[in-house]
């Protein structure tokens, strides 16, 4: 099987596996006094220190861990929004952690706004604007669209934002970003920012969140005092040193090649989102008259594996993101190809064939 589903979830790199079986010797509780201990929580620490010096984060800065990037969102909205004489800003981009726990609080009464988004998926800054106002209390952008690979200018929307709300908070979900696009938090301004390892050929279940302020965070999980007390339970300390290799490892790859094969072997009636301000790895491709879910099987059948949006969205016929910037009969035809290094332009021809033919072989059964 051909995969090109990386947008989903990577394998785990043979440099972070070995990582993670060697920091599993590292098995003594890290909150504990002797020496085993000790020389487990360096590890955390030094993948700490390394996380913020690799990011260009702030000098008083600091990234916590969490079982994944859904809680890192999660625990950024439990923290900030908590007064219902504030407004929440959100854009409609955002990966469900995000958008599902802003619809909860709106459903109890908080003043959350969510943004649409242009064409491509980015955040359209003129709605953005018309909303900013000296009451705007967070404003959460994900940095790359997991569904079509737009880029957000993060920078942009952290000044933007401070102009009428100096004292907002700026949140960026990260986790398509890292290892595609340069990230310096520092210059970009957020005061949170999340990362997940599986997305970047590290291993499941291991998140992190970059906070610029610790005084300003309420953690979300209490407990133990983990973390310095900004997020308890006992530390995964083989899963932190396999993150933390994964990052080392990150080489900035160029699928442009990859990119251009594919949609220059595309036929039929489609709508293409990803433009020139998309990252290459992702393509989002609309076709209409079918339904992604029965291509995506087609294709599967052929040998190639690819998606139909978020892996979190999977359960919902039409894709929320995709329905927002798609003229209607291309919503429900939705296909998300996400390249990695272990294919070949090749490949990616023979796969942008085989979804035209599959598109195809479907209209005409449904003209039989």
């Amino acid at each position: 099987m051909k995969y090109f589903d990386n947008a989903s979830t990577t394998k785990i790199s043979k440099s972070a596996l070995d990582a993670y079986i060697s920091a599993s010797d590292y098995y003594y509780n890290p909150s504990a006094l002797y020496k085993n201990a000790i020389d487990s929580k360096k590890i955390i620490e030094d993948a700490r220190s390394f996380l913020v010096k690799y990011f260009k984060g702030d000098k008083n800065s600091t990234f916590i861990f969490t079982g994944c990037a859904s809680e890192a969102n999660n625990a950024v909205l439990n923290s900030c929004i908590t007064r219902k004489d504030k407004k929440y800003i959100i854009s409609a981009s955002e990966h469900s952690s995000i958008h599902n726990t802003a619809k909860v609080y709106q459903e109890k009464g908080f003043n959350v706004k969510f943004i649409p988004l242009k064409n491509n998926g980015s955040i359209d800054f003129n709605a953005l604007e018309s909303e900013l106002d000296n009451s705007v209390a967070l404003v959460s952008c994900i940095h790359v669209s997991n569904e079509t690979g737009a880029i957000n200018d993060i920078k942009r929307v952290v000044e933007l934002t401070r102009s009428y709300s100096p004292n907002a908070m700026i949140h960026s979900d990260g986790v398509q970003a890292v290892g595609k696009i340069d990230i310096d938090l520092k210059d970009l301004g957020v005061d949170y920012y999340t990362i997940s390892a599986h997305k970047i050929h590290g291993p499941k279940g291991i998140g992190a969140l970059y906070i610029k302020n610790v005084n300003k965070f309420k953690p979300f999980i209490i407990g133990g005092g983990q973390e310095s007390n900004l997020r308890a339970g006992t530390e995964n300390t083989p899963a932190i040193m396999s993150f933390k290799v994964a990052v080392e490892s990150l080489d900035k790859e160029n699928f442009s090649s990859f990119k251009q094969a594919f949609i220059s072997n595309l036929s039929g009636d489609y709508y293409l989102i990803s433009d020139e301000n998309c990252v290459d790895n992702i393509i989002s491709v609309c076709f209409a008259g079918v339904r992604g879910e029965t291509i995506a099987h087609m294709v599967e059948s052929k040998g190639y594996l690819i998606g139909t949006g978020s892996a979190c969205n999977s359960g919902t016929k039409i894709n929320r993101v995709i329905a927002s910037i798609v003229p209607k009969k291309y919503a429900e035809g939705a296909l998300r190809i996400s390249f990695d290094a272990d294919v070949t332009v090749k490949d990616c021809e023979d796969l942008a064939q085989t979804i035209s033919n599959a598109v195809s072989e479907y209209r005409k059964t449904l003209n039989r």
